[in-house]
């Protein structure tokens, strides 16, 4: 029997997309490497001509936990081997490590912060018009209430001393002093519930300081494995649920993994200095959110009472600046209407996504080329535009080893927050202009 070739067509085209989409996906997300192998030379300090380690003693707080944490790190470096006992006809191939915690401090700081909330009421006014008929009218008004938030601020800080010697004690390979510290900020009793145990903080500020010591004394090349972000750029027709990261960061990427850091560097530099546009699948949303962030963001009143005529509407790409043009000043239409696409664009949060991905890639960079205070600038403006516990510690991880910090003096308020703050150094693309606004 014959089937009509229609009838036969049919699953075979269908299944010809499937296949041909699956292929691009693959071939797509095979672009997109994010991780950097990076190949690290031996300090100037490493210990040369020894295969091994050896723990004689580990003195001070919480020592039994963290000499766990040592002999750990020693066993997943390929150079050196731990050993429990000293061999006796290897002893001038072992090292022997004293260690000694010199200072472990934990504080944890209740505050109470004082905040406004600002919401938008609407209110139904009945007016009568010409004809004698009563109209009922929308009309809105800002309400501020002040209001108090609980804050913990968790500030730890830990130090230990290592010694490095030959099996016999005589002689000292090498010595330091080694800090780490961490001062976070947890608002609101919803970040509180989530404040990670006390202990397993120290024990992560532990492996960072140890990786750093072992690090100094390892004779052998040692590899960084970085993993970079690909941003976020959802197709539109999937509902949001393929998203292979955005262009020009994943092309930026590739140029990193591939060594050429320089074009990389530029790519993802053009992604945070790039002109704001937006997808043709864009819409201006003005929910009570919206207008919120706006007179937050000091939107002039004369402005802001004209946008609430279109409360609770939303245009397309192609009638949103006709309708802003028509509620508001051609002067206000050209000082304020980015703003206010911003603000109401569905978009706005994928945008502040990858703004935080671009800086995390080139403070990743920064730091790969040891050029620590520019990495540390970028890591807190990811900070700023996506909070992230991630972007947090890797800018806590730039303190640790430049070493000059310590969160409980009392004369240093520096932290992720105050140094997103900060003017950029010497040496980003962008520098603010010193000459005087007129």
């Amino acid at each position: 029997m014959n089937f009509p070739l229609s009838v036969l067509s049919i699953p075979v085209i269908h299944l010809h997309c499937v296949v041909v989409f699956l292929i691009g996906l693959m071939l797509q997300t095979g672009c997109s490497i994010t991780e950097i192998h990076h190949k690290k030379l031996p300090s100037k300090v490493a210990i040369a001509g020894i295969e091994g380690l050896y723990l004689e003693k580990f003195k001070g707080n919480q020592s039994v936990l963290f000499s766990k944490i040592l002999i750990h790190e020693i066993n997943q470096l390929s150079s050196l081997k731990y050993f429990a006992f000293l061999p006796e006809n290897k002893h001038k191939q072992v090292a022997i490590i004293n260690a000694t915690v010199k200072s472990y401090k934990v504080n944890d700081q209740q505050k109470l912060l004082r905040q406004t909330h600002i919401s938008l009421l609407e209110k139904k006014v009945v007016k009568e018009n010409q004809s004698g008929i009563n109209v009922i009218r929308r009309k809105f008004e800002f309400v501020e209430k002040p209001y108090s938030i609980r804050s913990i601020e968790r500030t730890i800080h830990l130090e230990i001393v290592f010694k490095v010697t030959d099996p016999n004690g005589d002689k000292t390979l090498f010595s330091s002093l080694e800090k780490a510290s961490l001062k976070q900020s947890y608002i609101g009793e919803e970040n509180i519930l989530l404040i990670p145990e006390k202990t397993d903080e120290m024990a992560y500020l532990a492996q960072l300081l140890i990786k750093k010591f072992l690090e100094q004394i390892n004779p052998e090349k040692t590899e960084k494995i970085v993993v970079l972000e690909k941003g976020t750029a959802p197709v539109p027709w999937t509902i949001g649920l393929l998203d292979l990261g955005h262009p020009r960061i994943i092309r930026s990427n590739h140029f990193a993994t591939g060594g050429r850091y320089d074009l990389a560097l530029k790519g993802w530099n053009y992604v945070l200095f790039e002109p704001r546009t937006f997808p043709e699948s864009e819409t201006f949303l003005f929910s009570d959110k919206v207008y919120t962030r706006l007179k937050k963001a000091n939107l002039p009143p004369s402005s802001l009472n004209q946008l609430l005529e279109i409360h609770s509407k939303e245009f397309s790409i192609e009638e949103i600046d006709v309708v802003l043009m028509g509620l508001i000043s051609n002067i206000d239409f050209n000082r304020y209407a980015k703003i206010i696409k911003s603000h109401s664009s569905r978009y706005q949060k994928n945008n502040r996504m990858n703004l935080a991905a671009a800086h995390y890639n080139i403070g990743s960079v920064y730091q790969l080329r040891n050029e620590m205070e520019l990495a540390a600038y970028h890591f807190a403006q990811a900070n700023a535009y996506n909070p992230q516990e991630k972007y947090v510690l890797a800018w806590n991880d730039i303190q640790h080893i430049l070493g000059d910090y310590n969160p409980f003096d009392a004369l240093n308020e520096k932290n992720v927050e105050s140094a997103a703050k900060l003017p950029p150094p010497i040496g980003t693309i962008l520098q603010p202009s010193k000459k005087n606004n007129p």
